[in-house]
């Protein structure tokens, strides 16, 4: 038993709770909690600090974040010759047989707006695989040694995806192909991964996530299935996982069904979600799949990683063993095709909460038929600060008005928020302020400000959105007796604060089952 005095809450009137074996059990006055406890229960005097539900980033990938935490970070660098500089400082810490692997370059802040190739990665090492990773995680360029490893030179080809050998560029499902190559994954660096992934969430008062794990690192699913189910089973998790599961091939899909694994399975701390596929590519790296021409390229559209057809089969699939589908779309084509099969697939109401993530380069009708199916909607307000300066560049300011429709969404279907890390760090601060003023903090640039969320509207897409759309809001993501005690707590209240100051807000602890697991 705790007992939390002094205390402002996110959305009630009382000031102080009492939580008992993980469960928030009451809420009242001061008064009224220590009238209910022992001498023996510990009290924590918040001294006026602010409370809210236990964050939900609703789609992440913890376990590529936490290696993206191990490997080179590149989201610092301003140039092609930094981004080698900072690789060639990590080469001398290599053990022998290791790849040098970075991840979160932007190409449109450098200096020369050009990506690095292989020449430039070969003059880092010829004798170590290098591979770095655009930050969408979309775009791939490696030195010649990752393509000898890999065997990949200038005649192969995959579908679905683009490779130019001479560049050391791979696209979509050619990345795949590369990291085949990688050294094999352990039970240990996998759970080693999900150790510093979830220390770094819970970090910003994170206590549940939507996680795309099954092929972060590895082809080979059931082993992180297994690791992270053991995780839960010893009780090392301190986010609650809502698996969102990705396969190789739709037979692998298949032998997981026939396991008997489906949406729910699992519990409160590792627990099957939706099917998860990746129909199209990134805005940034211009393969997201589009009507009409990239504005600023008009000989690319991008293009579909699945045909229709495969996504019907998939989605038909998974909805005969009752477990809902949720789809990474983010150009207008990809949303369309899409949208005709959920046509065709989604029950009225969308009782298995099919939905769309990312939900970026949308039509206007587009945006009604997400409303008419009632789609779960996963979306990332943390990409408006790289995305607001060259969303209009890129697609056009007529495509761009509708774009990124956060609160058009969150006002007729469950819409919640979440970082794609390690894409973006997941910081929900900052996403609930680019959610509330959909202005760049990087750039003098902004998105229409019609789509800008109030303060409840981005709080609740952080909290109790995600819950439903994981279908726990009985158990988490509201300051609720009988619910689970996950929470933190901020030196002030959000819903009170400017919203340029919201990013100033200091996280002093993140509980979850009513135990710290992060304490500022």
């Amino acid at each position: 038993m705790r007992a939390f005095i002094n205390a402002k809450l996110y959305g009630r009137k009382e000031e102080a709770f009492l939580v008992e074996d993980g469960v928030f059990s009451a809420f009242g006055s001061n008064e009224e909690i220590q009238s209910r406890i022992g001498p023996d229960t510990e009290t924590v005097d918040l001294c006026g600090a602010a409370v809210v539900p236990g964050f939900i980033d609703s789609h992440c990938h913890l376990l590529g974040f936490g290696r993206f935490l191990e490997n080179v970070q590149l989201s610092s660098c301003r140039s092609q010759e930094e981004l080698y500089a900072k690789l060639k400082a990590r080469l001398d810490s290599l053990a022998p047989g290791e790849w040098l692997i970075g991840r979160g370059f932007n190409e449109e802040t450098f200096a020369e707006k050009r990506y690095p190739d292989r020449q430039g990665l070969d003059r880092v090492s010829t004798e170590v695989p290098i591979a770095v990773t655009r930050m969408c995680g979309h775009k791939m360029v490696v030195n010649s040694k990752a393509l000898e490893l890999a065997g990949i030179d200038e005649t192969t080809t995959v579908e679905g995806g683009t490779i130019d050998a001479e560049k050391g560029f791979l696209e979509e499902n050619a990345i795949p192909l590369l990291q085949k190559a990688w050294p094999k994954e352990t039970e240990e660096s996998i759970r080693r991964a999900v150790l510093r992934g979830q220390k770094e969430m819970n970090r910003y008062g994170i206590t549940a996530v939507g996680s795309d794990d099954f092929l972060s690192l590895t082809d080979d699913w059931r082993l992180v299935l297994d690791v992270l189910s053991k995780m839960a089973y010893r009780g090392e998790l301190t986010v609650r996982i809502n698996e969102q599961c990705e396969f190789p091939s739709i037979e692998e899909f298949a032998r997981f069904l026939d396991d008997g694994y489906t949406t729910d399975v699992g519990d409160d701390l590792f627990r099957i979600g939706p099917l998860k596929l990746l129909t199209d590519g990134s805005l940034g790296a211009r393969t997201a799949a589009l009507f009409e021409p990239y504005s600023d390229a008009p000989e690319k559209r991008g293009y579909m990683t699945m045909s229709r057809d495969d996504i019907r089969r998939w989605a038909q699939l998974a909805a005969d063993y009752n477990m809902p589908t949720i789809c990474h779309a983010i150009g207008d084509l990809a949303v369309s095709e899409v949208l005709d099969v959920f046509e065709d697939i989604v029950l009225p109401g969308n009782p298995l909460h099919h939905g769309l993530v990312h939900c970026q380069i949308m039509t206007p009708e587009e945006i009604n038929r997400v409303k008419a199916l009632n789609l779960s909607c996963y979306f990332q307000s943390l990409f408006i600060d790289d995305d607001a300066p060259i969303l209009s560049e890129r697609v056009g300011a007529e495509r761009a008005a509708s774009c990124y429709p956060f609160r058009t969404l969150s006002e007729c279907v469950i819409a919640s928020n979440g970082s794609d890390a390690p894409v973006e760090i997941p910081d929900v601060r900052k996403g609930i302020r680019l959610a509330m003023t959909r202005r760049s903090m990087s750039a003098d640039a902004a998105m229409n400000p019609a789509e800008c969320m109030s303060a409840v509207q981005a709080i609740d897409s952080y909290t109790v959105c995600g819950a439903k759309n994981f279908f726990a809001e009985d158990r988490y993501g509201t300051l609720s007796e009988g619910s689970y005690a996950d929470f933190a707590v901020l030196d002030r209240p959000i819903a009170d604060c400017p919203a340029e100051e919201i990013t100033s807000i200091r996280i002093l602890m993140t509980v979850m089952n009513g135990e710290t697991v992060a304490e500022l």
